[in-house]
């Protein structure tokens, strides 16, 4: 009885040293996982947007409440939907397609993991938010293919937004390669 107790706690050590260990990732393996991070996040950008869209631009203009305080009040429920959607479904691609090479699968699925996550993409939301108005101020008005717009937005801030989803695109990546899917 004695030695299968010892064999036992032989062998769980040895699953928690296995588990802890560092997987070393090879050019081609990083490089791909950096690919399937970039489709997901498109993937999940394009659920965020169409989620903004159908509350902003179907559901909600169709309640009958009027004014400037509901018109910001329906554009902050649909952005933060969006957002919520968005991060979910970017949640379930990451662990199930993107983040292969992990010492812990179940650590790196956990609901602390889940958190974690959630605050790193509520500071690069937060970081999209400042960067894009403080940049948009910095940049002129300009005139791009005769037009000051583009769908309704000034082309400063489509350059805005490209510039800090840039940044906040390299910050999700490495926050949650660091803090949750640790290799």
């Amino acid at each position: 009885m004695e030695n299968e107790m010892k064999n036992e706690m032989e062998n769980q050590t040895a699953e928690n040293s296995q588990n802890n260990e560092i997987i070393k990732q090879t050019k081609t393996e990083l490089f791909w996982e950096i690919f399937r991070f970039l489709l997901v996040g498109g993937i999940a950008t394009v659920v965020d947007y169409f989620v903004f869209w159908l509350l902003d631009g179907v559901l909600l203009p169709k309640v009958p409440i009027h004014g400037e305080t509901w018109s910001m009040l329906a554009l902050w429920i649909a952005t933060g939907a969006g957002f919520i959607v968005g991060m979910i479904v970017n949640w379930v691609l990451s662990i199930t397609f993107v983040f292969r090479a992990v010492r812990n699968k179940d650590e790196a699925t956990s609901a602390k993991s889940f958190w974690v996550f959630t605050i790193i993409s509520v500071i690069g939301l937060a970081l999209t938010l400042f960067g894009v108005w403080l940049i948009a101020k910095w940049i002129p008005e300009f005139e791009l293919f005769g037009r000051i717009d583009f769908f309704g937005t000034t082309w400063s801030k489509w350059v805005a937004k490209m510039i800090m989803t840039c940044i906040v695109l390299i910050w999700n990546y490495i926050g949650r390669k660091i803090f949750v899917f640790k290799s």
